[in-house]
């Protein structure tokens, strides 16, 4: 879990390591290969006090006046007033600013949207690469690239290639990125 700071910097929540957005940083780097990872709901907007005052916060997160009706038709009051009593308990009249947290900087996103885009090109030119089990022919069809056997003998048992469940595993691991960039990213690529 990562916080931005209120200078910019991110705050590492596990060490509260201080790190700047330097791209040659590594705990910069390990900052975006988290969020490419987990996403950016691992990182959390700079904490700031507004002045808004008790009454504005209330009215901001009471529901709109259609559903409170509705949970007293179907409800009750009682269970109208515990919801209501929450809010209120939040947000006390003795009240006279509130800490929120900001929107995450655009450069995060930013951030995020680079490495997608890094990691899709790789993952393209991955499985741009020859299947080891097909290997490579020429235009007559004769193989410049022989395949490799799907099986071989190991201590007089036959086992799977060990070449060919790597070459399997990268191949899925390299679509499964692909099928996981939106397609934005994808779209800038192509354009």
């Amino acid at each position: 879990m990562y916080k931005i700071t209120f200078t910019g910097s991110i705050k590492r929540l596990s060490d509260s390591t201080i790190i700047p957005p330097v791209s040659a940083n590594m705990d910069y780097q390990q900052f975006v290969d988290d969020i490419f990872e987990n996403g950016t709901g691992i990182v959390e907007g700079a904490d700031y006090v507004g002045v808004t005052t008790y009454t504005q916060a209330r009215e901001a997160e009471y529901p709109p006046i259609k559903d409170q009706l509705d949970k007293i038709y179907h409800e009750g009051i009682d269970a109208w007033k515990a919801d209501i009593k929450v809010i209120k308990d939040k947000y006390p009249k003795t009240q006279v600013g509130i800490t929120s947290i900001a929107p995450l900087p655009d450069w995060v996103n930013t951030a995020l949207f680079n490495k997608q885009k890094e990691e899709y090109i790789k993952a393209k030119e991955r499985l741009n690469q020859y299947e080891l089990t097909n290997g490579i022919k020429d235009f007559n069809g004769n193989y410049i690239i022989r395949p490799i056997p799907i099986a071989v003998e190991k201590d007089g048992e036959t086992i799977r290639n060990p070449l060919v469940v790597r070459d399997e595993a990268e191949r899925e691991a390299a679509q499964e990125v692909i099928n996981q960039t939106p397609q934005a990213v994808i779209d800038s690529i192509n354009t």
